[in-house]
């Protein structure tokens, strides 16, 4: 190769056209790649934030939902929170205000002796039988799944637990609980 030709070529003084600048193919091809990952990359963030906001909804809707069924025994004498149809009739049957937006929900009322009136454990542990109660799609209005007619007479304290099951985003199965005691000296006895 000579390479005094080649450096006299390029001092010649021949005019040549400017070269055209642009994109090529390829790099067309990754600026959309990278376009539509940027893209999908939002959707999904979107889509995780909905179903996070979703999901808080009906966590908050539970508790308030409790709430409602909690004040609900607060504001019934402790007589008749031990009455299995008092419960079911006043308080079990009502829906609350802020279950709808809870899907396939299912509620558990159960009301049991916490300590007898000798001042033993109560149930579990003295083997007793509790009034409880369901609501679910089947039985809106609820229905008794176990009683126990000798809870006023028997026990000095009540615990009454409620229990909440619904199927969240994505199908997947949540749950609140809340308990509360109440004794002898409630509201109207």
């Amino acid at each position: 190769m000579n390479l005094k030709r080649i450096f006299t070529r390029a001092n010649s003084g021949v005019v040549q056209a400017p070269a055209e600048g642009g994109f090529s193919f390829v790099e067309v091809c990754v600026a959309i790649v990278v376009s539509v990952m940027f893209g999908a990359a939002a959707f999904a963030t979107n889509q995780q934030l909905l179903t996070t906001l979703r999901a808080q909804k009906e966590t908050t809707a539970a508790t308030m939902m409790l709430q409602e069924r909690i004040e609900s025994f607060r504001a019934t004498a402790w007589s008749n929170i031990a009455d299995k149809d008092y419960v079911k009739n006043n308080i079990v049957r009502n829906s609350t205000t802020s279950e709808a937006t809870l899907g396939s929900l299912t509620e558990t009322i159960t009301v049991s002796g916490y300590v007898t009136t000798a001042g033993a454990a109560g149930y579990p542990t003295d083997g007793s039988n509790v009034n409880q109660w369901v609501r679910d799609d089947g039985h809106p209005t609820g229905h008794t799944t176990d009683h126990n007619d000798n809870l006023a007479t028997n026990y000095n304290l009540l615990k009454v637990d409620i229990l909440l099951t619904w199927n969240g985003p994505n199908g997947r199965t949540r749950t609140r609980e809340l308990a509360q005691i109440f004794g002898k000296g409630n509201i109207g006895q």
